[in-house]
Parts: structure tokens; C-alpha cells; sequence
């Protein structure tokens, strides 16, 4: 394809995103600085997390899996895992637990743009649900039920043009924190 076809291309790409109006628990449409191919990962990037147990290996299944049953009853596609996704939505996790905080922005200023950037993931569109709870006998079902039960978290989790998800688990002590990203990528 010569240059000028390219350029239409990205217009198109821009227009269409343009008419996607998203709302809803940090859901946000970049176009522009993430057409580029991933490049390495810049020095100072967060190195990729283990899963922290088998147990929160477990619930960051459960938590694809319920998903997916609720997007599939709605006659939408399933989320395909994205496992670099989940390594951005585990460390996140695993930072408000240490930190000792519960924001889509960390006490450092960084959003989820900036995170997902971090690692070199390239998207046409990014969402993000998070949830906590301490002393839930069943913290899987209390997730999905409350992201289900707010209109923003449940926007993401119904958003057609999300294709693949990251989900991360981390426990302290007595006390869950789930991070899921959504995204579409190029």
C-alpha cells in the first residue's frame, strides 16, 4: 500500500474511533500515539509479575471465565487472554496491595494509558474494572457481581469492541485486590 492510501487508512481509523462514544469506569479510545509497532520495552519497565499463588492463579480464571459467560448470554464474542495484559493488570494488583491504595490512578500519578504503554502493548481501545474486598468468604462472585451492579464497570465488561483481557489477583493478609484490563489491540 503506497503512503497515501495509509493515510487514508489512519483517517478512516480515526473517524470510526471518533463515533465511539465510551463511557464507563476508565474506558479510553487512543488512536494516534498507539498506531506505532510495540517497540522493546523502555529501561525502567515493571518487570513481569508471577502469579502470586495458585489460588489467585485460579480466581484470575474464574474471574475470565464468569466474564465470558456473561458476555456470551449477551450474544458477544468471548474475551481471549492476553497474558503481557495480565502481567500489567497482576503488577497493578499486587502495588495497591503494597502500597496500600485503591485508585485507576497510583499515588506516583500513573494512569492505566501509562501502565499498558509501559510494557509495550500497542491498542486501539483500553478499559479497566477494579475491585477489592476483605474478609469475602467468595471474592470472585462478589467481583463480578459488583461490576455487574455499577453501570460503568458493567459498560466495560458488555463493550462489544473489547477483544482480549488481563486479569490480575494479589491478597494481603484477609483482603482481595482484582484488577481486569480490556483491550483491543492494533
Amino acid at each position: 500500500m503506497n503512503q497515501l492510501g495509509l493515510r487514508k487508512l489512519s483517517r478512516s481509523w480515526v473517524w470510526m474511533l471518533a463515533l465511539v462514544n465510551l463511557s464507563g469506569c476508565a474506558v479510553i479510545s487512543q488512536v494516534l500515539p498507539s498506531v506505532s509497532l510495540p517497540l522493546p520495552l523502555p529501561p525502567g519497565s515493571p518487570p513481569a509479575i508471577a502469579v502470586q499463588s495458585s489460588t489467585t492463579s485460579q480466581m484470575e480464571a474464574q474471574v475470565r471465565q464468569r466474564i465470558n459467560e456473561v458476555r456470551r448470554k449477551q450474544g458477544l464474542s468471548e474475551l481471549r487472554n492476553n497474558e503481557k495484559l495480565a502481567q500489567v493488570a497482576r503488577n497493578y494488583s499486587r502495588r495497591m496491595a503494597e502500597e496500600n491504595f485503591f485508585s485507576h490512578n497510583s499515588p506516583k500519578g500513573d494512569t492505566m494509558v501509562k501502565r499498558v504503554r509501559s510494557a509495550g502493548i500497542s491498542y486501539v481501545l483500553l478499559g479497566e474494572n477494579l475491585f477489592t474486598c476483605t474478609n469475602v468468604p467468595q471474592p470472585v462472585p462478589a467481583a463480578i457481581d459488583g461490576w455487574m451492579n455499577s453501570p460503568g464497570h458493567r459498560k466495560n465488561i458488555l463493550q462489544s469492541g473489547f477483544r482480549e483481557t488481563g486479569i490480575g489477583v494479589w491478597r494481603k493478609g484477609n483482603k482481595y485486590y482484582f484488577t481486569q484490563l480490556f483491550m483491543r489491540s492494533i
